[in-house]
Formats: structure tokens, C-alpha cells, sequence
């Protein structure tokens, strides 16, 4: 059974246990603690006692401490990749390039954070006005499985940075390489000052969010469990960052190329199948091209090969889990028994493992699940438009507001979206495009609080402002 990792040393939990499946292959492959609030408190303590010296360091002093946990992780990428191909089920490949973006990420903040500056003002001749940024204290991050390396380093490293110590729960689907960075990538770091608490939500999560001594709970994951924290954090007053669930529109007029913009498509839909917050989830089409982007769509979809993540060549691994399975083959037969038509995909591959096809669906009605709720899966609900505006419309006609794509050559087009759609994230004719250094707040029901970038570790700050007179008057 894995073992808790608190004040720098393995900590094993007896007692029940969970089972950590493969997702390709259904076999077990480890077993989990469920967590416990003797051990949820052990980590708090050793987090809080570890604080004060930690603070005290330099931002240098600690960028200084983490540069070499990034160097480990280049010398441990093939491990790292492998047990999250493992866990959750990418292609190696994916995997391993994920790793990649999770170094970067991690230099990134490193760069970042010794260049966290504190404001001043105008001030009368013999006084001082500014502003001091301190750490918060004890930060829950509380992370998902889909991107188990870079969110670890998106939010574990940064709040490492900024003086903050850490107690880290990952997902009780994807805690074999947490555990593994935790002693192997960031082992060296003063005990305490980076805990990994493992188990479930309603165990090890719930007791880390209502306990006293936790500062800061940074959370990425449902709706519906974000809601919760919130309401828990807000009856202690405790700061809350959270990202939440997404269902992002991607808009094709009829200005662009239709192939690209159908690979584009594709890959935003399709990656990771589907498992990624920012993914592609609602397809709006101009009408005059809208025949022929789904013929383009469907090509794609079928030229991508399904199976084992372990295997070479493979483009889609399994869904992280048969209730994952569960949630997309419903909203795909809700859609279909409404009307929709399936082009390609739209059943359950094979008979082991979680695996779902790139699915292309057409003739969908707007108030379908598959429309409405987050699916989280590998399906492409396309649906056409007549005018940019009524794009803009629908693109608009959900809860959620993380991300949005637009595929344009019209720059009036293009200025009229940024101005218009709902969401922190907007990217015209690509899928990607965070800079270093960029950050994103999100709409509505998908969150709250900055991520990413300086504003995302001056969250994870305090803000003391400070006036200074030389001399009482």
C-alpha cells in the first residue's frame, strides 16, 4: 500500500483501502489509504510547524531549494510519464510531453517569484508608503488526475515559492506519481515544508479543508466539490482559489480554412480524450461550411488510434475510470435518443478497460446533456449557425466560462469575440497559447480566484500595507 509522505519521511496508514485500477487493462495495481484525520492533522502540524523557517527564507533562498527539484524531474521524466500512463491512462507519449510542459512550468514560477514586487505611492518628504506581500501560511492543494505533474508544479511549486508550506492531496485516481515526486523530485526540502496526504475526498480532503490551521485551500476539480469548499472555507473566512469544471465552445465561421481548422478542432476535442478542463466540448459551425468541417472532423476522429497508452502509436488512451465510462456513454444515448445522429464513434470500445472512440455528433439539440453538462470525454457535438452574432449567443449559453476557442480570419470578427464571450481564456485560431508568465481568472460557475502568473502568486500572498513617518507628529 502506498504510504503518506509527512515531515520528509514515508508514513504508512493501516486499515482499509482503496484500489488504483488501470485504466486500460482494469487490473489493480496498487492500494491507497483511505486518509484519516489523525493523519490529515499529522500533515497540518508538520506544515505549520515547518512555516516560520521557511518564511523567513529569501525568495532566492527558496527558488534556490526548488531549481533542483526541476532538475530531477528531467532526470526522472521516463518514470514520471510511465506511472501516469499507468494511473490515469495517456499515451506514453503524451505523457512524457506532459512532464515536459511541467518542467517548464516549474522554471517559470522560479523565474517569477524573485520578482514579486511590492507597490508604493507618492509620499511626503521623511515618510514611506508601500505594500509588503507575506505568505499565507498553510496552503490544502487539493489536485486533480488529468495533468497529475504540471498541476503539482502549477500549484505546489509556486505556493513553495511565495513562503507558503504545503499539504498536498492528490487524487485518490492518480496518487502513484504524487507519490513519487513527493520523495523522489522534492524529498530534499526541510521536512515539513512539502506533505503529501493521501485518500479520498470525504476522508483526507474533507478533514484538510475544515481544519483550523490550514491558511489556504487551492482546489482543481467538479463544480459541485468546488461549491462545497467554498462554502466550508467561507465559515472561517479561509482564502479559496479554485478552477473548476468547464464546457468550452469552439466557433468556425466561414472566413477560414476548414482542414486546419477541423484538425484544430480535433486536437482541442479529442487530447487526453477529452479529460482536460480547457477541453473543446461544444462545436458551433457556420452553416455555409458546416458540411464540410464535419466531414473533415469525422476524418480525424477515425484516423485516431485508440488503445493502451503503453503501446507506440496509440493517439487515445482509456477514460480514467468506469464511472468516467459511465458519464459519457449516457450523455451520448441522452443526445441520440433526442434526435442527435452519430458520425463516428459513439459506443463503448471493446470490452476491458475504459475505453470511448472520438465521437462526432450532429442534429443535437441544445438542451441535451451532452450540450449542457460537462462530459469530460472524447465527443464533438457540432452544431451549425447562421450569423457571427448568434455564434457569440450560444457560445455563451452556459454556466461555465474557463476557456473559448475562435477560428477566424476576420480581425473585426476576432476583436468582436474578445469583447463578447464569457470566459478568461480566449484563443483565436489555436488551441493553445499561455505564455510564460500569463495568467487567466474564470467566468462564472468555472471558479474563482487567478491562476497562473504573478497575479496567481500574489493570491497566495498576504498584503500588509505599510506607512512610515520618520518621526510621530
Amino acid at each position: 500500500m502506498l504510504s503518506h509522505w509527512i515531515n520528509g519521511r514515508g508514513i504508512p496508514e493501516p486499515g482499509e483501502a482503496l484500489e488504483i485500477v488501470d485504466p486500460a487493462t482494469e487490473a489493480v495495481v496498487e492500494l491507497l489509504p483511505r486518509g484519516s484525520a489523525d493523519l490529515a492533522d499529522a500533515a497540518v502540524e508538520a506544515a505549520a510547524k515547518a512555516g516560520p523557517a521557511w518564511a523567513a527564507l529569501s525568495p532566492a533562498e527558496r527558488r534556490n531549494l526548488l531549481l533542483p527539484a526541476v532538475e530531477k524531474l528531467v532526470a526522472l521524466r521516463q518514470d514520471v510519464a510511465a506511472l501516469i500512463t499507468r494511473e490515469m491512462g495517456k499515451p506514453l507519449s503524451q505523457a512524457l510531453a506532459e512532464v515536459g510542459t511541467a518542467t517548464d512550468v516549474a522554471r517559470q514560477f522560479c523565474d517569477l517569484a524573485v520578482h514579486l514586487r511590492s507597490g508604493s505611492q507618492m509620499a511626503a518628504l521623511g515618510e514611506l508608503n508601500f505594500q509588503q506581500r507575506v505568505p499565507r501560511g498553510v496552503c490544502a492543494c487539493i489536485l486533480p488526475w488529468n495533468f497529475p505533474a504540471v498541476v503539482a508544479m502549477e500549484n505546489v511549486v509556486p505556493n513553495l515559492l511565495v513562503g507558503n508550506t504545503v499539504v498536498w492531496k492528490p487524487s485518490e485516481k492518480s496518487p502513484l506519481s504524487a507519490r513519487f515526486l513527493a520523495e523522489h523530485v522534492f524529498g530534499h526540502l526541510p521536512p515539513g515544508v512539502l506533505n503529501l496526504a493521501l485518500g479520498d475526498g470525504a476522508n483526507m480532503g474533507e478533514r484538510l479543508i475544515s481544519h483550523s490551521d490550514v491558511d489556504l485551500i487551492v482546489f482543481i476539480g467538479s463544480e459541485r466539490t468546488g461549491r462545497h469548499i467554498a462554502e466550508v472555507a467561507a465559515r472561517s473566512f479561509k482564502k479559496v482559489i479554485l478552477e473548476l469544471g468547464g464546457k468550452d465552445p469552439l466557433i468556425v465561421d466561414e472566413t477560414v480554412d476548414i482542414g486546419r481548422a477541423a484538425r484544430l478542432a480535433a486536437e482541442a476535442t479529442f487530447y487526453n480524450a477529452g479529460q482536460i478542463c480547457t477541453s473543446t466540448e461544444r462545436l458551433f459551425i457556420a452553416r455555409q461550411v458546416f458540411e464540410p468541417f464535419v466531414d473533415e472532423l469525422v476524418r480525424a476522429s477515425r484516423a485516431l488510434r485508440i488503445g493502451n497508452g503503453m503501446e507506440d502509436g496509440v493517439d487515445i488512451g482509456p477514460l480514467v475510470d468506469r464511472r468516467q465510462l459511465d458519464i459519457v456513454s449516457a450523455q451520448v444515448t441522452h443526445a441520440t435518443e433526442a434526435g442527435a445522429r452519430v458520425l463516428s464513434g459513439g459506443e463503448r470500445h471493446g470490452n476491458r478497460g475504459f475505453f470511448y472512440p472520438a465521437t462526432v455528433l450532429v442534429d443535437v439539440p441544445h438542451d441535451a446533456s451532452v450540450v449542457v453538462e460537462e462530459t469530460f470525454g472524447p465527443v464533438a457535438p457540432c452544431i451549425p449557425f447562421d450569423d457571427f452574432g448568434e455564434a457569440l449567443a450560444l457560445a455563451n449559453g452556459s454556466r461555465y466560462g474557463l476557456a473559448a476557442i475562435v477560428c477566424t480570419a476576420s480581425a473585426p470578427r476576432a476583436l468582436k469575440a474578445l469583447h463578447t464571450l464569457d470566459a478568461g481564456m480566449i484563443r483565436i485560431n489555436t488551441m493553445r497559447g499561455k505564455a510564460a508568465g500569463g495568467t487567466s481568472e474564470p467566468f462564472g460557475s468555472s471558479g474563482m480566484g487567478h491562476g497562473y502568473g504573478l497575479e496567481f502568486l500574489m493570491e497566495l500572498t498576504r498584503q500588509k500595507s505599510i506607512f512610515w513617518r520618520g518621526e510621530p507628529r
